[in-house]
């Protein structure tokens, strides 16, 4: 039996419009959230693992909400409210 934070989506893995950094950071986003699919999150966690900008950030959240992996909101400098669908 697979556990369930172990199983990402592999549709995003063989997607080849999303860069590599883009999918780490949706792999991260995922494993934090994975049960409750809404979680907030900081730039400066992300940091921790991809050396990353705000405005990278950001931008990456973009292109993920745009294919439609997640909707996210800014509600402070840095500071992310992620809905993953």
């Amino acid at each position: 039996m697979k556990l369930r934070h172990l199983e990402l989506p592999q549709e995003i893995w063989k997607d080849k419009r999303i860069p590599k950094e883009t999918k780490l950071i949706y792999s991260y986003i995922y494993s934090k959230g994975f049960d409750k699919f809404i979680t907030n999150i900081n730039v400066g966690e992300i940091q921790q693992v991809i050396n990353i900008k705000n405005e990278g950030l950001r931008k990456s959240l973009a292109r993920l909400e745009k294919l439609k992996y997640l909707i996210y909101k800014e509600y402070a400098n840095g500071m992310y409210i992620i809905k993953l669908n």
